[in-house]
């Protein structure tokens, strides 16, 4: 549970009671003295510590920084330069961390900032995506990685897809329509081997199809659910994925938005789920 202060304990507060957008002022400072921890490192030579040279030119060609960062001074130079453009730039600053936490800095460092963006409320927290390790992700409420953790063990392919679909949702990369692409592929890859599983080139719409067709041959497990009723909610996220296909209507979305990827990935959770657990099964051979 983050503290809160006393005086805001029985009043509204905007800054206690939502997480905070961006790397806000109060927040800044923290994050820079965490980053200099990370890119600076002893000299033997000199009995002090310098700035990582490495590191910043890593840091520097990763980003593609449009401004490059000032090495007239060396890594002196160059780290006050970063600094400097994190200040004037929240976006690259998170970006920075984002690419500090994936790729320089331990996983107990890595923490380290979690727990300072946690006590600041902010709306990054740093966490595990999948296989990927730590890295910034938007701050969630309720068990939703934890949901698609406990996916693994019965389906390895399955949960690769949703742990895709969940970093494409909520990561500083966020990508609504693949994150919804790869929520579609998760409910596929489970669905199609109880349904269709001699159709290699079987996509959700064939796999409602099939069930609407002859829902006789299926089974679920929840009392008095319908066969039916499964298609129909995989139908949900199948008809609403608008931007699967191209299309000349110029009142047609490019592509799904946030708010609908996300329904979609929370909607293939427990589908997924059904599926790779039995919950929905045959009643007849195929």
């Amino acid at each position: 549970m983050i503290w809160r202060p006393l005086s805001r304990r029985n009043r509204p507060d905007p800054r206690f009671d939502e997480t905070q957008p961006g790397l806000p002022d109060y927040l800044l400072q923290p994050a820079i003295a965490w980053l200099q921890g990370l890119l600076w490192t002893d000299d033997p030579a000199s009995f002090h510590q310098v700035p990582d040279v490495k590191a910043l030119q890593t840091l520097q060609i990763a980003l593609r920084m449009a401004t490059p960062l000032d090495w007239s001074n060396g890594g002196y130079s160059a780290f006050q330069s970063l600094i400097e453009q994190m200040v004037g730039d929240r976006e690259l600053a998170l970006d920075v961390l984002d690419f500090c936490v994936q790729h320089l800095a331990s996983e107990d460092y890595a923490n380290e900032l979690g727990a300072t963006l946690a006590i600041g409320g902010s709306e990054w927290a740093v966490s595990e995506a999948g296989d990927e390790g730590p890295q910034l992700l938007r701050r969630t409420i309720g068990p939703m990685q934890e949901a698609i953790e406990n996916i693994h063990p019965s389906s390895e392919r399955a949960h690769h897809h949703l742990s895709t679909a969940w970093r494409k949702l909520v990561g500083r990369d966020a990508d609504p329509s693949a994150a919804y692409r790869e929520a579609i592929r998760a409910v596929e890859v489970v669905a199609k081997p109880v349904v269709i599983p001699n159709d290699s080139n079987a996509t959700l719409g064939k796999i409602i199809a099939a069930i609407r067709s002859k829902p006789e041959k299926w089974e679920v497990a929840l009392d008095k659910a319908l066969p039916e009723q499964v298609a129909d909610m995989a139908d949900l996220i199948w008809k609403g994925q608008q931007d699967r296909h191209g299309t000349d209507n110029p009142e047609a979305p490019l592509n799904v938005s946030q708010e609908e990827a996300d329904a979609a990935v929370h909607i293939a959770v427990p589908l997924v789920r059904l599926f790779a657990s039995g919950g929905f099964r045959r009643t007849m051979a195929p």
